[in-house]
């Protein structure tokens, strides 16, 4: 593809990769009135329309014309990349709903370039084909497995929020009871896929999806019951080092559920502590090391102040004698459901006790219940201050960082939530556009909305649609001066 150079260029471009249909940039030029402007300000135009998206526009811009679909998913953005593939955010083109898809590299997508690369495709495949036979609240739906030649990829569910990877990286530490809630989504997960005959085999952080209600979701099942003719070296050379260690150090076989509790007790460790339990290194023979998975300092050491019902829990998963571990996903998640009521209940005590009542926190409504504030913000640091900020002033804080999807979520649930906090800090115009948006449709318009404008927008709030319970906050703002503007919008007395 040519350079494109004006504006004229970037919409036939557009037309001819089937990214935009003649009405739709006929009606753009028809409500500009002129196709004498820049191409900047025309990128700009198609972007502020959701007409393109900046990584179609960066594409186009750099005269690409591929990777704009995979068969009939229209891409939107790159949401992620691994060594091994890329992952995007796509919508189905007739139905319009968004999904993942997710891509092998062009590097080891061709058999014929490199030998090994047969397989790394086939692990890919069995990636889909286990995905697609595992249907569980926990796990990551794969929809569709597609090969051609030189192009392979996977349809996946989209999930609305990050990975545990990239949420520990904001947080660091994690309360003991939502740590517990997340690591008994994992276990529900592996529980399902071991009735199934399934291990994972690469539990990690990052291949745990925490979704914006807190649902941690597995994906990449992978190297799950790899056959035995690639060969422990093969296995070891992919993406299993930390499992190959642990297996050949305790004696156990390759394919052993005990090893997928062993790491799901290294995530909730993470999750409680800050810390990962196995000493973090590049090289090889030290990753290997039976020492690596013997020495990990005691939990109570690092948290003296663990609930002991959870530290009991944890020390058993991952306790360097495979014996001693729990035997099954099954057996530990009775545990840590029993500890976790547990925990629950001690908590609750300590609440009615202190001299704050959860009654009286701003986030509880009447009937005792907290009240669900949306937080429409794509940084994920900002994610965590707006979610620790409203989390212990008893509202249930669900994230979205997408403002259109946001609104998405009403059609499918009138009471998706009850109060909206758009910030337009990183996510731009398209927060004041949605903002207002929610004003007009039926089904937002009496939701309560707070648009929080970055200091670099503040000439905006002339552009925002506001009345009662609509409202305009500019940053720099105090927690306290924020919590305020959202009670106003927000009456006690209103039920959530």
């Amino acid at each position: 593809m040519a350079t494109i150079t004006s504006a004229e260029q970037l919409g036939q471009h557009t037309i001819d990769l089937n990214l935009v249909d003649e009405s739709q940039l006929q009606s753009v030029w028809s409500e500009l009135g002129t196709r004498n402007i820049s191409l900047t300000e025309f990128q700009q135009e198609l972007l502020r329309r959701n007409l393109l998206t900046n990584y179609q526009v960066d594409r186009l811009l750099r005269g690409l014309r591929t990777g704009f679909f995979y068969g009939d998913y229209k891409v939107l953005y790159n949401v992620g990349s691994g060594t091994f593939a890329r992952v995007f955010r796509a919508t189905h083109q007739i139905t319009g709903k968004l999904f993942a898809v997710k891509v092998l590299r062009n590097r080891f997508s061709n058999p014929q370039a490199n030998p090994q690369n047969s397989d790394t495709i086939e692990s890919f495949h069995r990636e889909g084909e286990l995905g697609s036979s595992l249907d569980h609240p926990n796990i990551v739906r794969i929809h569709e497995v597609v090969s051609q030649v030189g192009m392979h990829y996977l349809v996946m569910d989209f999930i609305e929020g990050q990975n545990l990877r990239e949420f520990h990286r904001a947080r660091r530490k994690f309360d003991p009871i939502e740590a517990a809630h997340i690591v008994e989504g994992i276990l529900s997960g592996l529980n399902y896929a071991f009735q199934k005959g399934i291990t994972h085999r690469d539990l990690k952080m990052s291949n745990v999806l925490v979704s914006s209600e807190g649902q941690a979701k597995l994906v990449d099942f992978g190297l799950a019951g790899r056959d035995a003719s690639f060969g422990e070296e093969a296995l070891i050379a992919q993406r299993t080092i930390d499992y190959a260690g642990l297996e050949r150090s305790t004696g156990v076989r390759r394919d052993d559920t005990r090893s997928d509790i062993f790491f799901s007790g290294c995530i909730f460790y993470q999750l409680l502590t800050g810390f990962p339990p196995l000493s973090e290194t590049s090289d090889r023979v030290q990753r290997l090391s039976k020492s690596r998975y013997q020495d990990i300092k005691p939990i109570r050491e690092l948290m003296p102040d663990i609930p002991p019902a959870l530290a009991m829990i944890l020390n058993k998963a991952i306790d360097f004698d495979p014996q001693q571990r729990y035997q099954t996903p099954g057996d530990m998640l009775i545990d840590l459901k029993l500890a976790l009521k547990r925990t629950i209940r001690d908590s609750d005590l300590k609440t009615r006790e202190s001299k704050t009542p959860a009654s009286d926190q701003e986030g509880i409504g009447e009937d005792g219940q907290p009240r669900r504030i949306m937080i429409v913000e794509s940084d994920g640091k900002m994610q965590d201050v707006f979610r620790q900020l409203f989390k212990k002033n008893g509202y249930r804080v669900l994230v979205a960082s997408d403002p259109h999807r946001a609104l998405e979520r009403f059609f499918d649930d009138p009471n998706a939530a009850d109060v909206m906090l758009f910030s337009s800090a990183a996510i731009g115009q398209s927060a004041v556009e949605v903002f207002n948006l929610f004003g007009q449709e039926i089904a937002t318009r009496d939701v309560p909305a707070v648009l929080l404008l970055g200091q670099q927008h503040h000439d905006w709030e002339s552009e925002a649609q506001v009345g009662k319970q609509r409202t305009v906050a500019k940053m720099p703002i105090k927690p306290r001066q924020l919590r305020e503007v959202i009670r106003k919008v927000v009456p006690k007395q209103t039920k959530p």
